[in-house]
Formats: structure tokens, C-alpha cells, sequence
């Protein structure tokens, strides 16, 4: 992955950790950032190997679903010539070379292996694959946790995979609860999130996550509404039940209904960062980057956008009335928090979807998103440690009940019972946590104010 059209890049940059929830790709971040050759600090040899592998195949994805034209497919096709020579034209002693074990010649070894690792490469590791049929999705999380021995990770320049899926992903609430960052860092650094309009976003989400040019959007929208029912009926956000990439760009940012990162940013105001004449003009107008703090803004100013894909047509284009109702269904309070119109201008045919009273009710517990939510009424900067907090804690208490929900379906497993007995102590004194916090903070209360009400 990705694989999707919006990420979640989580990296430190100085004292600033951004979270991009948008169409920007890895590629564009990673090298705007140097993040793939500083991570390599401190690695050993095969774990700067798999992550250069990483970065590499991650690229890779972000031109093609299922692409052909790679480094790997060139070398298997050498291989499978060479093999293929061997046999035919029966060059010994190379020919009649055996695995003493099973018997079996060198060149057929070769061939086989040469032939499996194209299809793997090719077809089935592949962002379509890996983030849509469920069995193969958690058999990846499995494989890069413990096979792997989590050699693809980078948890300080928060990169990379492991079993809680890409951590360039993770949205800031599994940051804090996996302990990837800490509630003091989170508190001391400035944090970002870009987000764009859930409509478009979707037809992002469907190019890079499509079977091929066969599968039509409408198809699209309806199979991926059933691959998020884990989410929409129960609420699971964890990787194992909820790929990042279903989840609404409101999960990134907030927690029950709190605002987390400091700034959100809308992608569509990026026009205004373009240049710094354009920022300073924009701020003149007093448009809204000039609510951004100013590390935001130069953070942002000049990013590049290297890696977008041609499409055939306008992103409103591919809607018709049922995709444009699942796509309100699946993310209608991205919409409400991050001030997005429900009508599709660009398409006056189609009528916008109604909201009901309970959504309504829903968005209501919701902050609306702000600029600079870490900014008290009088220009200083309020701390939000109790939050954070109260945050790590909820989410790990979360974590841990999902693994003895695993585990219960096991119940015959030894394995399965000695780690039922010891996160039964965990989940003791997580619940202790999170009720003192909640007792002093009631709720995120007492160290919060007065979010702003940007449109």
C-alpha cells in the first residue's frame, strides 16, 4: 500500500509529526521528507535491506494495481530463460544437478521458484489483494509480525508494516495507544492532518483499489460498503477486522469526538501554499492557511505532488445517484466535521442524500475541525496531556480486549489460555487507568476549550 489514494504518513520532522489523510501518496512525502534514507540510521544490515525493499515496493504500487514492468518480474523472467536454456539444450553438469532431499533438478527448481515469485509479485502482493480479501490481509499482518521477525518497521520515523498494518497509516489515536508516540511528544510537537472532499476521495480509493478495468465503480462502492460492515455495524477499527483505507478521515483526527492533531488542513487549500507570494497573499485575504501555525505552513510550502495518476475523467463523473448515496452512508460524518458540502455542485442531476435526526444527534458530539485547536482564546497554547492520555489508555484497553476476543476463538489452544490469564492483569489496571482519568478529566472536559467552528 499504498496502494489508496489517501494516506496517513505519520513521520517526525524536526518537532512536527504530520498525519496526511488525503490523495497524496507516500512517494511524494517520503522523499520530500527524506524519510526512506533517514530511517536507515542505527539498522542493521538486513533491516536497511527490507525497508530500501519497502520503500521500493511501495513506490512500485502507487503506479499500477497489479504492475508488470517491475525489477522483479525482469530478473524471474531471466531466470526462467536460463532454466528453460538448461533443460533444452541439456548443458551439463548443470542440467543433472538435484536437491539430494526431494530429487528435484536445479533449472526445475529455478523455474518454479522464478514463476511463483512473478505471480506473488504480480498479482496477489498486490493493494487490491492485500486490502480486500480478508484471509490474505491478515495473513500479511501475521507474516511481517513474526515470520519477519517485524524486520520492515521503523517505529521512531513511524514507517514501515508490522501486524497493527502500515504505520504510516495508523491514525493518531492508534499512535498514542500503540505507544508509537508518546501523550508528552504529542503534546509538544505540532501535528497535522489533510484531509480532502469524501466524494472524490472515494473515486481515489477506487482507482487504487479496483480488480482491474473490469470492475466498474458502482461494483466498487457496493462490494467495499460489505468490507466495512466490521466497522459500520460494530464500530472495529483495529487493522485485523478494518483495513486503514475503509476508515473515514475523521478517525484520523479525532477521538469520541475530540479533535487530536492540532491543525487539519484541507486539501484543496493547498493551492494557496504553493509559493510563499501565494501564502503570504492568501494570508492577506485572510484566507483560512493564515489560522495555520507557521510551522505548518512551511512545512507545507512547495510540497510536491509527484505521483498522481492520470485519470479519463472528472472525479463527479463517475456518480450516479446509488454511488453517491453509499458513499454518504459509508462517510457521512466526514462531511459534517470537516465542513464539506453534501451536494455535489458539480453534478446538479444527482440529489444530495438526506441526514437523518440521528445523524445529526451523532455529528453533534463531534468537535468541528480547526486550524490550531491547541490555541486557547487568548493566543497560547493550551496543554492537552490529560487527553492524550486518557486516549493511549482507551485504545490499548480496546487492543487488549480484541486479543482475548481472538483468543476465546481458540478456546482448545494452550497458547490461547496463558495469554487469556495474563491480559487478564493488563485489562485490570487499563480499566483502572482509563476510570481515574475519566473521574478528574470527566471526559476530556476539564483540560479542553472552546474548539473554533471553521467551515
Amino acid at each position: 500500500m499504498p496502494l489508496v489514494c489517501f494516506f496517513l504518513l505519520s513521520c517526525y520532522s524536526e518537532n512536527a509529526i504530520f498525519l496526511l489523510v488525503s490523495e497524496f501518496k507516500l512517494a511524494s512525502k517520503t522523499c520530500y521528507l527524506r524519510i526512506q534514507y533517514k530511517q536507515q540510521n542505527d539498522r542493521s544490515f538486513l533491516g536497511k535491506l527490507f525497508m530500501r525493499y519497502f520503500f521500493h515496493r511501495y513506490r512500485t504500487l502507487e503506479k499500477a494495481n497489479f504492475p508488470i514492468a517491475t525489477r522483479e518480474n525482469a530478473i524471474c523472467l531471466s531466470i526462467i530463460t536460463l532454466s528453460l536454456l538448461i533443460q533444452l539444450l541439456d548443458i551439463t553438469p548443470f542440467s543433472q544437478w538435484t536437491i539430494p532431499l526431494f530429487q528435484i533438478p536445479f533449472p526445475t527448481l529455478f523455474l518454479s521458484t522464478a514463476l511463483f515469485t512473478s505471480l506473488f509479485t504480480t498479482f496477489v502482493a498486490t493493494a487490491p489483494i492485500i486490502g480486500r480479501i480478508t484471509p490474505i490481509h491478515r495473513w500479511y499482518l501475521w507474516f511481517v509480525q513474526y515470520p519477519l521477525f517485524r524486520v520492515m518497521e521503523s517505529i521512531p520515523w513511524c514507517t514501515g508494516t508490522n501486524k497493527h498494518g502500515y504505520i504510516m497509516h495508523l491514525t493518531a489515536p492508534k499512535l498514542l495507544g500503540y505507544g508509537y508516540v508518546t501523550p508528552e511528544q504529542m503534546d509538544n510537537i505540532c501535528s497535522l492532518a489533510i484531509v480532502r472532499n469524501p466524494y472524490s476521495r472515494m473515486v481515489s480509493i477506487y482507482g487504487y483499489n479496483r480488480f482491474g478495468e473490469m470492475e466498474d465503480f458502482k461494483t466498487f462502492m457496493r462490494r467495499w460498503k460489505k468490507l466495512m460492515k466490521p466497522y459500520l455495524e460494530d464500530g472495529e477499527k483495529e487493522e485485523w477486522y478494518t483495513p486503514c483505507h475503509l476508515l473515514p478521515q475523521f478517525e484520523y483526527t479525532h477521538y469520541n469526538g475530540k479533535q487530536l492533531v492540532q491543525s487539519v488542513v484541507k486539501q484543496e487549500e493547498l493551492k494557496y501554499l504553493k509559493t510563499r507570494d501565494g501564502a503570504e497573499e492568501a494570508i492577506k485575504l485572510d484566507n483560512s492557511v493564515s489560522d495555520l501555525p507557521k510551522i505548518v505552513r512551511e512545512a507545507l510550502l512547495g510540497m510536491p505532488h509527484t505521483n498522481k495518476r492520470a485519470t479519463s475523467k472528472k472525479w463527479y463523473d463517475y456518480y450516479d445517484q446509488e454511488t453517491l448515496n453509499l458513499t454518504y452512508d459509508m462517510y457521512k460524518l466526514d462531511f459534517d466535521v470537516f465542513g464539506y458540502e453534501i451536494e455535489m455542485k458539480q453534478r446538479p442531476d444527482l440529489k444530495p442524500p438526506r441526514p437523518s435526526r440521528r445523524d445529526d444527534m451523532q455529528a453533534m458530539k463531534f468537535d468541528r475541525f480547526s486550524r490550531d485547536s491547541f490555541m486557547s482564546r487568548d493566543g497560547k497554547r493550551m496543554s492537552q496531556a490529560s487527553i492524550f492520555n486518557s486516549v493511549r489508555d482507551s485504545v490499548k484497553l480496546n487492543e487488549v480486549l480484541t486479543s482475548m476476543n481472538n483468543d476465546n476463538n481458540n478456546v482448545g489452544s494452550i497458547g490461547a489460555s496463558l495469554r487469556r490469564s495474563a491480559v487478564a492483569g493488563r485489562t485490570s489496571h487499563l480499566l483502572r487507568s482509563v476510570v481515574e482519568r475519566e473521574e478528574t478529566s470527566e471526559s476530556f472536559g476539564d483540560s479542553s476549550h472552546p474548539s473554533k467552528k471553521d467551515d
